[in-house]
């Protein structure tokens, strides 16, 4: 039995408060953004979306002025991507300490606004506030012709894909927060906006991979009462300099997809009639998906390691990081003795 997710149990007790709108198509739970019915059309819709930079201010992860406004655009991009939206704009909110620099708020702007250019949409308002913590958010608006994209729909037997190479979030993360006397390598990640709209013809079920690939493909199995095999060799989808981190610390690479602070890929799968098709029309864009693995029957997260199947807690690692009373680097060290013990086959996977 699979163990119940913290994050889920909170969502779901806070929207049970709130009466549900009777033009809004997903449901909880169900979709990185959420879709309504516009009013006298039968297939255009528009997506809305909210996050904040908050968290990852508070613990020393974006330190940087420029990345701050970077991520709070891109955060909300990545979630419009996932439905295969097109971007309308974005409104912000911004509340800033009294002492903050002049210059660093200005380079904040500089960053939203560059963030907004890369994805092809605009600032269209906000409000601004003065707090005791630098917070930011926005809410991104989008519109969906044809076909609506979700996170349910796919079956065993479908291929797993990942729109782009997977880890650099994590390794970021990682250098960022445990590395003493380490410059972290440049993390400005870019929403799949185009690719989505390839996606969205071919994909069965689709999700952003913002909260890192396991957290991904846990919430999927969830949803679809499947599982998920990675393929032997699942590494070669790692991005390579993230890799190269990991190798230098001497921890294991599947770290890189355990952690909770992802690259804002897109994790996806298609039919196995489509596959061809999809490569082909992504080729006409110079866009190279990532082959991962399959869908199967079984409700886990399975990677192949030398031939056999190894199934990875991943409701457990999304519980781990969500409990805030431990530091960082104490689940890092749950995570490694949980590898100890895998590789010692002593793990009890109902833990799972």
């Amino acid at each position: 039995m699979m163990n119940a997710i913290i994050e889920n149990q909170r969502v779901s007790a806070i929207a049970a408060l709130f009466r549900r709108a009777p033009h809004q198509l997903n449901r909880i739970h169900e979709s990185d953004a959420e879709i309504l019915r516009l009013p006298g059309s039968d297939d255009t819709y528009l997506a809305v979306t909210t996050d904040a930079i908050s968290e990852e201010i508070a613990s020393g992860l974006y330190t940087d002025p420029y990345q701050i406004g970077w991520m709070t655009v891109m955060a909300n991009m990545s979630d419009l991507a996932a439905v295969a939206a097109v971007p309308a704009g974005v409104l912000l909110a911004e509340t800033l300490p009294a002492s903050y620099p002049g210059a660093d708020v200005r380079e904040i702007q500089h960053g939203i606004e560059d963030a907004c250019e890369a994805a092809g949409t605009w600032i269209l308002g906000g409000d601004t506030n003065e707090g005791a913590q630098l917070v930011l958010s926005a809410c991104a608006l989008g519109t969906i012709t044809g076909r609506i994209l979700s996170r349910r729909g796919c079956t065993s037997g479908d291929i797993l894909y990942a729109s782009g190479p997977l880890g650099r979030g994590n390794a970021f993360a990682f250098q960022q927060l445990l590395s003493d006397n380490i410059s972290p390598f440049p993390y400005r990640p870019l929403a799949r906006i185009r690719e989505s709209q390839i996606i969205q013809r071919y994909a069965r079920c689709c999700m952003d991979t913002s909260d890192g690939a396991f957290g991904t493909l846990d919430q999927l199995m969830r949803l679809n009462l499947v599982g998920f095999r990675l393929d032997d060799g699942w590494e070669n989808s790692l991005d390579p300099e993230s890799r190269d981190v990991l190798r230098a610390a001497s921890l294991p690479e599947w770290l890189l997809l355990a952690g909770p602070h992802g690259e804002f890929e897109i994790l996806f799968t298609v039919a196995p009639s489509d596959e061809a098709s999809l490569i082909d029309e992504s080729g006409s864009i110079d866009w190279h998906p990532v082959r991962l693995g399959q869908v199967i029957d079984e409700p886990s997260v399975v990677l192949t390691v030398g031939g056999e199947a190894v199934p990875f807690a991943t409701g457990w690692m999304r519980n781990l990081f969500s409990d805030v009373s431990r530091p960082l680097n104490q689940k890092l060290n749950d995570l490694l003795e949980y590898d100890l013990a895998q590789q010692e086959g002593a793990y009890d996977h109902v833990h799972a």
